[in-house]
């Protein structure tokens, strides 16, 4: 692990006879399955201190190695393993960090002391991280203003928690629901929304040009998009629901703000070099939406979301640029691209 280099703290690999029986995988298939308002990253952060629990190593080395097995083991059975890997590598960065302030040498004793503090410390990490979603939502409420017009896509926990607090903030406004590619539920969302008394729509993505311009134009100041994002990469682009980047093109060329809603423990240190499934694949996402064909067996060619990508929180993604996004709404706050890079360097140098 590179964050290990740079204190000089060694991560010998785990001996095979030593490696840990603990089913990381199926404790992580477990905790997302049973908690739907939970996030890959925290459920993978969750699933790390549970294997640091049931493990019985005793130095800090043994640790940093367990954690980086682990996490690669967990990151390795996902389709699209990038937001389990802003958890994951933010809690072996926040490990480090707590064992660089402890003593060079440690007594056997002493480490299961530090254990339990790590262990202890690290749920409480988790603890503050849930309350994020909250805090996002009092940033974003002054962008919606009466009579406001809201264009969501897909189904976003943060956009929800966002909706729900304005709307109970006595805010008046309408959602429109663009339905997304994939199979992700909205009808939870407009359930919600409808008994909040907030007016909404459903439109299908292709038709969103049209709904645009079916708007009052003399109106327009009062229309936004709010989209969330399964990860933001270094350089403040946004991994999302695949169809967001058209959304975010349509709203540039419509001059239209589009803002993107994510917890900061979602920011990553992956830097694409272009917006592709090259680039998704480099950072371990499983996915080919180009699939060109030259048989002439009759069938008819369909984009398909394979099998294996059709699971919660593995659906097919793509990369919004950060030349299409107005602003990312944290809990610290609204920043910029830009500011995705300055967050980073504070966490990790």
């Amino acid at each position: 692990m590179a964050a290990s280099s740079r204190t000089g703290l060694a991560t010998p690999p785990i001996e095979e006879n030593n490696a840990p029986s603990f089913d990381i995988v199926a404790h992580y298939t477990r905790f997302i399955s049973s908690d739907p308002s939970i996030t890959p990253a925290i459920a993978a952060i969750e699933s790390l201190i549970a294997s640091l629990s049931a493990s019985s190593l005793t130095t800090i080395s043994e640790t940093l190695a367990l954690l980086k097995t682990q996490s690669n083991t967990l990151l390795a059975s996902q389709s699209n393993p990038i937001p389990l890997s802003a958890g994951t590598e933010l809690l072996q960065r926040y490990i480090i960090t707590v064992v660089q302030q402890q003593p060079t040498q440690l007594s056997g004793h002493d480490f299961s002391q530090l254990r339990r503090q790590l262990i202890a410390n690290s749920k409480l990490f988790v603890s503050r991280t849930k309350s994020a979603r909250s805090k996002i939502a009092k940033h974003a409420l002054p962008f919606i203003r009466d009579q406001s017009t809201i264009f969501v896509y897909g189904s976003s926990r943060v956009i929800d928690a966002v909706l729900d607090h304005a709307a109970e903030s006595r805010r008046y406004f309408n959602v429109v629901f663009i339905s997304s590619l994939t199979s992700d539920p909205i009808h939870q969302s407009l359930k919600r929304l409808l008994s909040l008394g907030i007016p909404v729509a459903t439109i299908p993505l292709p038709a969103l040009s049209h709904a645009i311009d079916s708007l009052d134009r003399n109106n327009t100041s009062n229309v936004l998009f709010l989209l969330g994002a399964e990860a933001v990469l270094e350089n403040g682009a946004a991994v999302s629901n695949i169809g967001s980047r058209l959304v975010a093109s349509v709203a540039k060329t419509s001059a239209i703000p589009c803002y993107f809603a994510a917890e900061s423990y979602k920011f990553t240190r992956q830097f694409p070099t272009s917006f592709g499934d090259a680039d998704l694949q480099a950072m371990g996402a499983k996915q080919q939406v180009l699939k060109f064909r030259n048989d002439l067996d009759g069938e008819k060619m369909e984009l398909q979301v394979d099998a294996e990508n059709q699971g919660r929180g593995d659906g097919m993604v793509d990369i919004t640029p950060p030349s299409l996004i107005g602003g990312l709404i944290t809990e610290n706050g609204v920043m910029t691209a830009e500011g995705v890079a300055e967050e980073l360097i504070k966490l990790w140098f």
